[in-house]
């Protein structure tokens, strides 16, 4: 069955009643893990919390996983990123470098989900400067963590290509739509938290983690309503 975009105010309420569990655990994230007395088994739940949410929302649109085109990648994204906020929120380099090929993983899946359709080439050079730029910076922190650079540029090689994925239906491409706005932007958004995620733990502390936290639940939630409204994906379900 396709999921059609809301096109009245009574369908937007709907589909926000739908999300507000999702919303809803975000504030208590918010609210609780920044606490210093917060467990640390907690937070981990605080924070994988909305990602399972999300997953939730998909299942309450009763998808068919075998005929939508998107929906069974983005939830397998989905979990392995679950996964990822959790044993990144665990704290120690084992820990870490283990969620960080879970979120690999999750870009994996979102680089499948996306597709190769269109090309966008231009999209895609303006993209690599943008991360050549960005690697330049980060080279010198990581040559002081030589076990993990090429663990590091590998990951930072998947994220690019899943902005650039993301990206392709709007970016330098006039026959954009919403949907392909929200994969874009949450696609560069979710690259900006792991970016700056990325500094914080090679170069220098970032303070306002809040920041990282909000960026990634946005992105996140922006992929989701870009996958589960696609155009490409309701088109399918309806041949």
């Amino acid at each position: 069955m396709g999921v059609k975009w809301p096109r009245d105010w009574f369908q937007v309420l709907k589909e926000i009643s739908r999300l507000a569990p999702f919303l809803l655990s975000v504030f208590i994230y918010f609210a609780l893990a920044s606490q210093s007395s917060c467990p640390v088994w907690l937070r981990a739940f605080l924070k994988c919390l909305p990602i399972l949410l999300l997953c939730a929302y998909i299942l309450t649109l009763r998808i068919d996983l075998h005929t939508h085109s998107k929906a069974s990648k983005l939830l397998a994204g989905l979990l392995f990123s679950a996964v990822g906020d959790i044993l990144r929120s665990l704290s120690s380099q084992f820990h870490l470098l283990h969620g960080d090929s879970m979120f690999g993983l999750s870009h994996i899946c979102y680089i499948w989900m996306f597709g190769l359709k269109p090309l966008n080439l231009l999209a895609g050079v303006f993209l690599l400067a943008i991360g050549a730029v960005y690697l330049l910076f980060l080279s010198r922190c990581l040559w002081e963590h030589q076990p993990l650079q090429w663990a590091a540029y590998i990951y930072i090689g998947l994220i690019g290509t899943m902005v650039w994925r993301a990206s392709a239906g709007a970016l330098f491409n006039h026959q954009w739509s919403w949907v392909k706005l929200f994969a874009t932007v949450g696609g560069m958004l979710l690259a900006v938290s792991d970016f700056t995620y990325t500094i914080s733990a090679f170069c220098f502390p970032v303070y306002h983690s809040g920041m990282i936290a909000a960026t990634y639940y946005l992105a996140q939630i922006l992929i989701t309503l870009s996958a589960v409204y696609s155009e490409s994906a309701v088109g399918k379900n309806r041949k």
